[in-house]
């Protein structure tokens, strides 16, 4: 079985789904935001602040073309999808399923959430980048489920409903 990637913005619940096709699966995860910070030793805040997002987003791709290509679920960051040879990668290697939820969904998810460089920074319009990150996430997607109002046992169970995903 190829691997999953699960693909969504900030707050679609993708190290969440993760976890519960672990427990239904018992397929390996892995995360690439802690691969990073495993890899990197700076939290993903620090590697914002330090080195920048531009550095960030190389090293999220150095962990993405590590993953393993068989048998594993694989939670990603937000923003993997914004560079095309990301995008080029997870088509050509993994099952992709994309986590969509919207905008108020999210917002009502991260209200209280500080670990989130890009959430936090005021300066920056979460909702346009929203918009502007969705096209890609559609554009890898193998599968679309929608998390909004759905727990994760839901969702894990849709995923699961479908045998491409198996």
């Amino acid at each position: 079985m190829r691997s999953i990637y699960l693909v969504g913005f900030m707050g679609s619940g993708k190290s969440s789904v993760a976890e519960a096709l672990y427990e239904k699966t018992k397929k390996p995860i892995l995360d690439t935001d802690q691969l990073i910070v495993e890899k990197y030793n700076l939290t993903i805040p620090e590697i914002f602040a330090q080195k920048g997002e531009p550095v960030f987003r190389e090293y999220e791709t150095n962990i993405l073309k590590s993953t393993p290509i068989e048998d594993a679920i694989i939670a990603t960051g937000g923003g993997i999808i914004e560079k095309d040879e990301n995008r080029t990668w997870l088509k050509e290697n993994g099952r992709v399923i994309f986590l969509q939820t919207s905008w108020e969904e999210i917002s009502l998810r991260l209200v209280d959430d500080q670990s989130r460089p890009i959430w936090n920074n005021q300066a920056r319009d979460k909702q346009k980048l929203l918009e502007d990150r969705t096209p890609f996430y559609l554009e890898v997607a193998d599968t679309i489920v929608s998390t909004n109002g759905k727990k994760v046992e839901d969702i894990v169970k849709e995923i699961l409903a479908d045998e491409n995903n198996l």
